[in-house]
């Protein structure tokens, strides 16, 4: 049986804008759309959902020029950062079907502007290249998070009461914790901290004198300071603490939300982009697969090849969307304690109902063959002949007999548990299980092979390709079918 694992490389072989960039790339875009200054008007005003939004854009939308709004594929993509790949997107595929309706820019816009993960990957664009990098930063933004519980907690046991000021130069007062500015900085983009340039001032009343804060708004008459968001605070028994499960449960719900726009991207853009032409992969290694098992959440074999058995490990788009996005696992162990569980991939394919039975019925052939085997050594056998037909019957019935092609997927530890399912398959017999690995080049593949060797360590790593169980080889080329037919074309003599 032959069956093709995908990872995203696989949808941008074929030259569908998926990676983390060319997302993030259109989102600026969008944000950045002006729609009139009456529309400014709406987005000042407090407005935190898409349907308060539009019911106030729709009292004043009989004054706007719906269609002037639009946002066609070009539109789109103009400050894409890899143009050569847009030109070639528009080489391959029809994208006149793609225009952004007036009400999508205006949810996209609403739900960009309330969304305090895209906020906070906005401002690290430049360090997030690849949706690895994505996850890295979600874990490094939950650290922190992390960090700042534990500090109040500790102060709270230490002094009985914190300060609402978060210390982050010098030495603080009693009452302060301290954070570096980046993780102040970090925790005010996640809407968890507010900063402004304040001043003190002197004041009185009938009690005496006091300090009064005035936020002046001003770098130059203030001075910055960082200060925890009263929604979080709530009063315990006469003492005030920070409520985590509600700071964690608005970080979860934004990046449910976070999906959601990306889901859009991928309902509104990609999945609109038909192939001018028919594909065909050409290789001489590749064979078309019986099964699919995909990382993506798109439809890209489907929608251009065939319509395949595909299980979505990690979800798919559309109006039912399923997406899974987060972390790997929780590093931190503040993170568990706090049972913040939301972030990761495991809960999401749980909580979600994604396909997440990878290889399982292989895997019970194993354990079948392994749980006989070892009944048969337990059996009082007189007869030697008899001994060795049952046991060349036990391990025929156990041969898997899988080709399993890999296209696009990093192997990075993030998809680790997958990984070690697959290459146990041989692990007390060769069940002729074997792994072709596909690379995009040699930069490619000494990623691909260091993060195998990371997951699995060099003995197994070795030994798989000593045995050729494990190869890799370069990407399959993805060729237009008209150019084939055009090659073939009688030569007109000329004259």
């Amino acid at each position: 049986m032959n069956i093709l694992i995908v990872g995203n490389g696989f949808d941008l072989s074929h030259y569908l804008p998926t990676k983390y960039d060319h997302f993030m790339d259109v989102m600026k875009v969008i944000e950045e759309k002006d729609l009139g200054q009456s529309i400014k008007n709406v987005f000042k005003s407090s407005v935190d959902d898409f349907p308060t939004l539009l019911i106030k854009v729709f009292q004043i939308k009989n004054a706007l020029n719906e269609k002037s709004y639009e946002m066609n594929f070009d539109e789109l993509f103009i400050k894409c950062r890899e143009q050569s790949f847009i030109e070639k997107i528009k080489s391959l595929y029809s994208t006149d079907s793609i225009k952004l309706k007036f009400e999508n820019i205006i949810e996209i816009q609403c739900l960009l502007k309330n969304n305090v993960w895209y906020q906070y990957f906005d401002q690290h664009v430049i360090e997030v290249k690849t949706w690895i990098d994505f996850e890295t930063k979600i874990n490094e933004a939950l650290k922190v998070v992390a960090k700042f519980i534990v500090s109040l907690d500790q102060k709270l046991d230490e002094s009985g009461s914190f300060s609402h000021e978060i210390c982050f130069y010098g030495n603080g007062e009693e009452r302060q914790i301290f954070l570096t500015r980046e993780q102040c900085n970090l925790l005010e983009k996640l809407n968890i901290l507010n900063s402004g340039y304040f001043i003190d001032q002197e004041d009185c009343d009938e009690n005496g004198y006091f300090i009064t804060s005035i936020d002046i708004g001003h770098p130059d008459h203030g001075s910055l300071r960082f200060y925890i968001n009263d929604q979080y605070i709530q009063n315990y028994s006469g003492y005030r603490k920070v409520n985590s499960d509600n700071l964690l449960s608005f970080l979860q719900k934004k990046l449910d939300e976070f999906i959601s726009i990306f889901n859009l991207y991928l309902e509104l853009i990609v999945s609109q982009l038909s192939p001018i032409n028919r594909f065909s992969i050409e290789s001489e290694d590749w064979i078309y697969p019986d099964k699919i098992f995909s990382f993506n959440y798109t439809e890209t074999y489907k929608r251009i090849y065939d319509s395949l058995e595909v299980e979505y490990l990690h979800g798919s788009h559309g109006e039912q969307q399923n997406i899974v996005l987060g972390v790997a696992d929780l590093e931190d162990e503040t993170l568990k304690e706090l049972k913040a569980y939301g972030f990761t991939k495991y809960h999401q394919k749980l909580f979600k109902d994604t396909d997440y039975l990878f290889l399982d019925s292989y895997k019970k052939i194993v354990h079948d063959n392994l749980s006989q085997l070892e009944k048969h050594k337990r059996t009082d056998y007189n007869n030697f002949q008899s001994e060795q037909r049952n046991l060349e019957r036990i391990n025929k019935l156990a041969q898997l007999d899988l080709n399993f092609y890999i296209w696009g997927h990093s192997l990075d530890i993030s998809d680790k548990d997958y990984i070690l399912d697959l290459f146990n398959l041989n692990d007390d017999m060769d069940r002729n299980v074997r792994v072709l690995v596909y690379y995009f080049d040699k930069n490619s593949k000494f990623s691909l092979l260091n993060n195998l060797l990371s997951i699995l360590g060099k003995d197994k790593v070795e030994y798989w390709m000593k045995n050729k169980w494990l190869k890799f080889k370069e990407n399959p080329k993805i060729i237009d079918v008209s150019e084939i037919e055009l090659e073939n074309l009688p030569k007109i003599a000329e004259a």
